[in-house]
């Protein structure tokens, strides 16, 4: 499943669809920021990739979820992404389930 980045710069509004993505082990997440020309996906505590806590890409991440990723667990994530040549900022609201 790809989660949808959307950074609207006349009102600065960015949009996270969807906010809350379930996922299972196994699976892979992508998000994309649509005309955006970079993206950087920050988990603060935890991560359930079970590595990185800062996942960059030029527009897009991808990442896999390991076989070993602990179920029920919510994963906050923040996200920058830049459109326009301007950096949009979500600090910590969208989350990633583990089912």
């Amino acid at each position: 499943m790809a989660i949808t980045i959307t950074v609207d710069p006349l009102t600065n509004n960015i949009t996270v669809d969807p906010t809350v993505a379930n996922f299972h082990p196994g699976e892979v997440v992508k998000w994309i920021v649509t005309s955006g020309t970079s993206l950087t996906i920050s988990f603060k505590t935890a991560s359930p990739f079970g590595g990185p806590m800062d996942l960059p890409g030029p527009g897009s991440v991808e990442q896999g979820i390991p076989l070993s990723s602990p179920r029920n667990v919510r994963y906050h994530y923040a996200l920058t992404a830049t459109v326009g040549g301007a950096n949009y900022v979500i600090p910590g609201c969208p989350e990633i389930v583990i089912e």
